[in-house]
């Protein structure tokens, strides 16, 4: 009974480390500089499912936060290895252009507008248009 208390007060006093896979990473926009647009470019969901899975960081172990279904329009902002973050729209900002990355900014910021945001694996979009 006591090495069980001991045990437990022991766990208690430990630090809890939160993993990176753990915290939200809102992708930066403006990437590309003050002369272009915030989001360097419009990317379609092209996959063989039917549905890709939004995640909270770029990486395998990060939570998924959403399912964009095929054909969904995103803005492509940040890249980091294999994985594109990507601006969207939804519920009621309906329209990409409600988004707010069509614009240049002056610096690279994380994103802060209206819309949704999260990762993919960039093997899940398709470039439409820069």
């Amino acid at each position: 009974m006591v090495l069980r208390c001991l045990l437990a007060a022991a766990c208690l006093a430990m630090p809890v480390h939160v993993a990176a896979s753990e915290r939200e990473q809102v992708p930066r926009i403006g990437l590309d500089g003050p002369e272009l647009d915030a989001c360097g470019g419009i990317g379609s969901v092209t996959h063989f499912e039917p549905e890709i899975a939004v995640l909270e960081a770029p990486d395998d172990y990060a939570r998924e936060k959403d399912r964009l279904p095929l054909r969904t329009l995103v803005w492509l902002c940040e890249a980091v290895g294999d994985y594109q973050g990507i601006v969207y729209a939804k519920g009621e900002f309906q329209d990409l252009g409600d988004c707010r990355v069509s614009r240049p900014i002056a610096a690279p910021q994380a994103y802060a507008g209206p819309c949704a945001t999260g990762w993919v694996r960039a093997l899940n979009l398709s470039l439409v248009s820069e």
